[in-house]
């Protein structure tokens, strides 16, 4: 994972319109970040309802222990 997925990831997880952008304008949302490609298309084929399933998979390096949803 890129550190740019890894930022737009964690900033989805700890602010609620950033996630609401990032599921209804995907590439308004991702502006400013160098995603790849690959990236991009996984982000469009995520679903809202599991994107803290999604998230707390990817096992944040910064957040080590962080449970989504609770924050």
């Amino acid at each position: 994972m890129s550190d740019a997925l890894d930022q737009v990831v964690e900033r989805a997880v700890n602010d609620k319109e950033y996630r609401k952008l990032l599921f209804s304008n995907l590439e308004k949302a991702l502006e400013g970040y160098a995603v790849s490609d690959e990236e991009h298309n996984m982000l469009e084929n995520l679903e809202e309802d599991n994107f803290d399933q999604f998230a707390g998979g990817l096992g944040s390096r910064k957040n080590k222990g962080f449970i989504p949803g609770t924050g």
